[in-house]
């Protein structure tokens, strides 16, 4: 009997313990289950199309418009228009009290004309002067000739004389005779000095005379600076006149009136509001001034299509084109710019915008900056980027399996020995016949809405891990995982 009981015991004990060990395994496994990472997979598709937009806000402007502003202080004294009214280039703007730029001009026009008058004064006695040269000498080439005869009588004289005085000392001739001929002598000496002193007269004159002329040219070189600057000031006032009166420099719709009647108009430079008295817009090219992000502007080229919706119409989709992008940030200027986000300047220029458009709507765009047709896509939120080991071209090399390969591991011990390239490569993952997680390394092309274009590593119908998206970024290599596709799949607008 007490064998029989031991025996039992022993089944029991046995029995106890294979319960146990049963229930170890079944707790294991469900515990293994459960731990698994839960993936969900789709596949490589072909769009038809698939296009690469960029999406911006900013506000509607005319491609012309013009801030009025005076150049010169005064009252308004007409002021015809009102704000929403359509002016023609030319029309009459606004006229500003002429009173004081009327009496600048008058006073610079007498100023002017009488620096004339002087300068023409100064011009005549310089003609009546180089008129008196040219008289002196023809008078000097009179007397020039006059003083040779004289002298050629002389010389006759003082021949004459001498043959007289010799008859006179021979007692020839009489005293009477004698005389005569010294007198004639003495008469022609008198002539050649009369005409010589004549002569050297004119000269003085004449000098004295070119002087003057110098003297005249100086007067009236200065009497003509004073009329030059007399002009040039009565420009100015004629100028300042003109300006009392404003007319429209373009044809527009008059979109800000500042000012009224009897209000002041005070110049100012363009930044200063207070100096802007009206605005025109020629609202028959209408833009869209928009501020896009520093990573999308490399993306957007001249010429792109875009579609635009204004805030005032949100049931209105307006076609424009690409006509301007900005070469340097809106912000630039701005000592915290280095800090922030930079945005950049692109015109849209709208097809046929609906004529209840006004400057200053917001609005938001969608330009299309890149299309391909017939092109493999994957889901946005299945790229990834993995720093992974690369061999010496910078191809991936996938990590090896420690199970199985211990030969392999051997044989490349001299090369683990060296240090791995490491590189930041893009990828999907796929899972494998043992539901293990594969990282493969991709080229992608333009980028859409929820899809990017896949230009190399995959093939179309092929199945790749696609979401979640937080379980993506967390993947690593080799895991074990669990495909669950009932639950909803991400957005991809989270993964961008």
């Amino acid at each position: 009997m007490k064998q029989k009981m031991s025996k039992k015991k022993k089944w029991i004990i046995y029995s106890s313990v294979g319960v146990v060990l049963v229930a170890v395994i079944t707790t294991s496994l469900l515990w293994n289950k459960k731990t698994l990472v839960e993936v969900q997979t789709g596949k490589v598709e072909k769009k038809d199309l698939l296009e690469s937009k960029v999406s911006a806000t900013g506000e509607i402007r005319a491609k012309e418009f013009i801030d009025i502003q005076a150049e010169i202080t005064g009252i308004i004294t007409e002021l015809p228009i009102k704000e929403g009214d359509r002016v023609k280039k030319g029309d009459l703007l606004l006229k500003l009290d002429p009173l004081q730029s009327t009496a600048e001009m008058e006073a610079t026009k007498a100023s002017y004309e009488a620096a004339m008058s002087d300068a023409g004064t100064q011009k005549v006695q310089i003609a009546s002067a180089e008129a008196n040269i040219l008289r002196d000498e023809a008078q000097l080439k009179q007397l020039s000739s006059e003083l040779e005869q004289a002298q050629y009588n002389f010389g006759r004289s003082q021949k004459s004389f001498a043959r007289m005085q010799q008859l006179h000392e021979e007692n020839l001739i009489s005293r009477e005779e004698y005389e005569q001929s010294q007198n004639q002598m003495r008469i022609y000496k008198t002539q050649c000095d009369a005409t010589e002193a004549r002569i050297a007269q004119i000269k003085a004159q004449t000098k004295v005379t070119n002087l003057s002329i110098q003297q005249m040219k100086s007067a009236y070189q200065s009497a003509m600076n004073r009329a030059g600057a007399s002009q040039a000031n009565l420009r100015r006032s004629v100028d300042q006149l003109r300006k009392t009166t404003i007319f429209s420099p373009l044809t527009g719709i008059i979109t800000k009136k500042n000012v009224e009647i009897g209000e002041r108009a005070v110049p100012g430079i363009q930044s200063n509001p207070q100096a802007t008295l009206l605005t025109i817009a020629d609202m028959s090219v209408v833009q869209v001034e928009l501020k896009v992000d520093e990573t999308d502007i490399v993306n957007v080229a001249l010429g792109n299509d875009a579609k635009v919706k204004v805030d005032a119409l949100p049931d209105q989709e307006i076609k424009g084109k690409v006509t301007e992008i900005g070469s340097s940030p809106i912000n630039a200027g701005t000592t915290t710019a280095s800090q922030e986000a930079k945005d950049f300047k692109v015109i849209v220029d709208l097809i046929d915008p609906p004529d209840v458009l006004k400057s200053g709507l917001s609005a938001t765009a969608v330009i299309t900056t890149k299309t391909k047709n017939n092109v493999l896509t994957i889901p946005f939120q299945a790229l990834t980027i993995r720093d992974v080991e690369v061999d010496d071209a910078g191809h991936y090399v996938p990590p090896k399996e420690k199970a199985g390969e211990k030969n392999a591991v051997s044989a490349d011990t001299d090369k683990s020995a060296k240090k791995a390239k490491k590189k930041e490569l893009q990828g999907i993952f796929i899972v494998d016949k043992s539901n293990k997680a594969r990282f493969t390394p991709i080229e992608t092309g333009i980028t859409g809405e929820t899809e990017i274009e896949v230009i190399k590593g995959l093939a179309e119908n092929q199945e790749i891990v696609t979401g979640s998206y937080k379980t993506i970024r967390t993947l690593e290599e080799g895991t074990e995982v669990k495909i669950n596709n009932t639950k909803k799949p991400e957005a991809a607008a989270e993964a961008k």
